[in-house]
């Protein structure tokens, strides 16, 4: 007699994930924000001196977390390391999304977004780019009035290239201003909106935080996130 262990409705009815397919190498391979150029020299230099020691062993937190919270600013207990970018969202999901939270995202976009939040079993609200790849900028302030638990923002956003720039971002703030904005940042510092804005009414921004190690500095198998 077989013994069959219930699955989650969230895990049965979420789409799947494709992951990377094989034979890509030697392509242009623009689908997966990979460096296409490789690692830089110094990374290849810190990699081969690594010992067969080092390399089957659980990687240390404490010292690396120190340094890179002194680099960013912050305490060491407010920075999280993780196993890259995909890890910090899983983390974040954990963490602050219930089921049946209402969750905003603008497709096509990052497709993690939408993989956590139909494990986590959110209730996914979308709006899309149109055919020139333009931000529905008015959708989402209209969305944004239903008081969603997170808005993700990919910007510049993948796989599109659109960047928000800093004015669409002020009326984004000032349509949720009572609400805790998350901003997953893969772009330009030109984009973001300044420190400064903290005194222009928006008290609840900080600076974005949460981003994964540059591609130029780390190969995509051995990446790793921060969260602050």
């Amino acid at each position: 007699m077989k013994t069959r262990l219930p699955v989650r409705v969230a895990i049965l009815k979420r789409k799947t994930y494709e992951a990377p397919a094989d034979g890509r190498a030697g392509k242009i391979r623009l689908d997966f924000n990979e460096n296409t150029a490789g690692c830089g020299p110094a990374v290849l230099s810190a990699l081969a001196k690594l010992t067969p020691q080092e390399l089957a062993m659980y990687p240390e937190y404490q010292k690396p977390t120190a340094r890179i919270a002194r680099h960013l600013g912050v305490k060491s207990e407010e920075l999280h390391l993780t196993n890259g970018g995909d890890d910090a969202l899983r983390v974040f999901f954990d963490t602050f999304v219930e089921p049946r939270s209402h969750i905003l995202i603008c497709e096509p976009t990052f497709p993690m977004y939408r993989y956590y939040a139909e494990i986590a079993g959110a209730r996914i609200e979308v709006c899309r780019y149109d055919a020139q790849q333009r931000f529905p900028l008015n959708d989402v302030l209209s969305a944004l009035r239903k008081k969603p638990r997170v808005f993700f923002l990919a910007n510049p956003n993948n796989p599109t290239g659109t960047l928000v720039g800093p004015a669409a971002l002020r009326k984004i703030l000032n349509a949720a201003p009572n609400r805790p904005d998350f901003f997953q940042s893969r772009r330009p510092r030109s984009s973001s909106p300044r420190r400064g804005d903290r005194r222009k009414g928006f008290p609840r921004l900080r600076p974005p935080r949460y981003a994964a190690i540059p591609r130029k500095h780390c190969r995509a198998g051995l990446g790793r996130g921060r969260a602050a």
